[in-house]
């Protein structure tokens, strides 16, 4: 039956335990991770363990390096998921009307559900209310061009993730032309008229509350008097998105169905 072989303190400073499994007395390939007494989930062995708060050290000190601010720091409710925020302090010429910032984020779990990466954001401010857009890192290579996409820093918890963590800085200098190219988007889309083909898009993925009452209106046939982009639309939207009362979790599936939803311009084809 189920035992245990050993039980190891891999990080007791932040209450993680690695135990690892056996059945009838002999090894089996899976192990627990325990956080302050709680599991948190069962891995193979060859599952590395990255705090959380060890690689928010890391993200702090890899974007130190190459001049961004952190702006918030977010958890799930049970305290096993993580995404740091940052602006990277550099503004570009509006879009469509709207103040656009450069920002990235880095994201870690502890309970196999994210690997350990960072991912693009755009910083926007409207009438003075300030709020944040996230490329899910799942749909950063859809909208870059190829030779772009394999910039993308993300990596399973695996024996070589200290690598990447060691590395960071160098990856994260390299994200930051992947958020050109993502406003480079931005200017593309700003350029696409919303028709009722891709209001019908949005309205098929995207739950009701989040979505302006003229995409509705579109997707029904009604011909607006009023010139409306599909980045009009992403603003309002993500917008919503942003201030809602979601988890961050959920805000960034919202995200995903958002970009799905989306005409993919690439950008500098």
């Amino acid at each position: 039956m189920i035992g245990v072989e050993r039980i190891v303190e891999s990080w007791p400073e932040y209450g993680i335990t690695e135990i690892y499994l056996s059945w009838d007395g002999e090894p089996v390939p899976w192990k627990a991770i325990v956080r302050k007494g709680k599991l948190v989930h069962i891995a193979s062995r060859r599952y590395t363990v990255l705090p959380l708060e060890v690689s928010v050290k890391a993200a702090d000190a890899a974007a130190s390096r190459i001049g961004a601010v952190k702006v918030s720091e977010l958890y799930n409710s049970e305290g096993t998921r993580v995404y740091a925020l940052y602006d990277l302090g550099r503004d570009v010429s509006p879009v469509r009307g709207m103040e656009v910032r450069l920002g990235l984020y880095v994201y870690n779990s502890i309970d196999g559900t994210l690997a350990f990466g960072a991912s693009v954001m755009s910083i926007m401010s409207r009438r003075g209310a300030r709020f944040y857009s996230f490329i899910p890192p799942s749909r950063l290579a859809t909208y870059l061009s190829p030779d772009a996409a394999i910039a993308i820093v993300r990596h399973p918890h695996t024996p070589r993730l200290g690598e990447v963590v060691s590395d960071l800085s160098a990856r994260l200098e390299k994200l930051v032309e992947r958020g050109l190219e993502a406003v480079a988007v931005y200017r593309l889309w700003s350029e696409i008229s919303m028709d009722s083909d891709i209001a019908s898009s949005l309205v098929d993925r995207l739950p009701r509350a989040y979505l302006p009452a003229y995409i509705r209106a579109m997707k029904d046939g009604v011909t607006l008097k009023e010139l409306v982009t599909v980045w009009d639309a992403y603003v309002d939207i993500s917008s919503r998105i942003w201030r809602g009362e979601a988890s961050i979790d959920r805000k960034i599936d919202l995200y995903r169905m958002l970009y799905d939803a989306l005409p993919r311009p690439i950008a500098g084809k």
